[in-house]
């Protein structure tokens, strides 16, 4: 039987405690994700076409003291079904790695470069089909909020333009709530790498812009298959996506407001291409 290791200064645990830095994660080829719906949806991923080739456990790190509920013991049986190497630890030890105010007593590490590969087929199976694209995003939080909405209207694909905030990064992690282990997350290098991906799948690139002359709710830009190209937050578009932009439409405000945050616009065009492409109201 594995030991339990009891000390914070161990090595595989001051190792798996710098994953929260970019530079580590980069560094390691490695990854780490906890909470139960977030593990779950892993595990989930790991069964479907369009994920299973991007996720890949390393190794499991459990506290038993600390899984309290049904749902965080099957999570455990889960992992060492797929025979996950799996490292016993204190209580002490696994809050210290943690990034929760209190761990649920799992802490898994997943390899980083199959994560960050190219999605090998779509996330969903239809024709029409969503491909977001954001351009050099900061933030891992508005990073996480746009993976999570995206996977919830079906979308294709995540494409992130670089430099981007790291869609590993804990914050992006807790902020998507599993959704990054739902849908395919691609970084790519630059706005030229972009187009050729636009060009090999045909894709019309929709852009938001507040000068646009057509609103999202009266244009037909968003039906069918299309890239839909978000800014970065305080820049917006940089001008080689502009030139790929085919139509251009506005999210119509009353008030004061300057802008809207691009996790809050991402939110509304996904869901009004979600809308307009509907059969019918669910």
């Amino acid at each position: 039987m594995t030991p339990i290791i009891t000390s914070r200064s161990h090595p595989h645990v001051v190792a798996a405690r710098k994953l929260a830095s970019k530079k580590h994660r980069a560094k390691q080829g490695r990854f780490g994700a906890e909470g139960l719906q977030i593990l779950g949806m892993a595990l989930d991923g790991m069964e479907t076409p369009f994920m299973r080739e991007r996720i890949h456990p390393i190794e499991l790190f459990y506290c038993d003291d600390l899984l309290v509920s049904k749902a965080a013991r099957r999570l455990k049986a889960r992992f060492l079904e797929r025979n996950v190497p799996a490292t016993p630890v204190s209580a002490s030890v696994l809050d210290s790695i943690s990034d929760r105010v209190r761990s649920q007593g799992l802490y898994a590490l997943f390899s980083r470069e199959s994560f960050m590969s190219a999605p090998p087929t779509a996330n969903v199976s239809e024709e029409t089909q969503l491909h977001v694209s954001i351009d050099r995003p900061q933030y891992p939080g508005n990073v996480g909020t746009l993976i999570r909405t995206a996977d919830a209207v079906g979308a294709a694909c995540v494409l992130l333009i670089e430099p981007s905030a790291d869609p590993t990064d804990p914050k992006a992690i807790r902020a998507s709530m599993g959704s990054i282990f739902s849908v395919p997350i691609l970084m790519l290098p630059s706005a030229s790498a972009l187009a050729k991906y636009g060009r090999e799948r045909r894709l019309q690139w929709v852009g938001a812009n507040p000068r646009a002359s057509a609103s999202l709710w009266a244009s037909s830009a968003l039906e069918g298959t299309i890239g839909l190209l978000l800014g970065n937050e305080g820049e917006g578009l940089q001008p080689e996506l502009e030139d790929l932009v085919h139509e251009r439409i506005h999210i119509p405000q009353r008030g004061c407001a300057e802008s809207l945050n691009v996790s809050i616009a991402g939110g509304i065009l996904m869901y009004e291409w979600l809308r307009v492409n509907s059969g019918s109201p669910e």
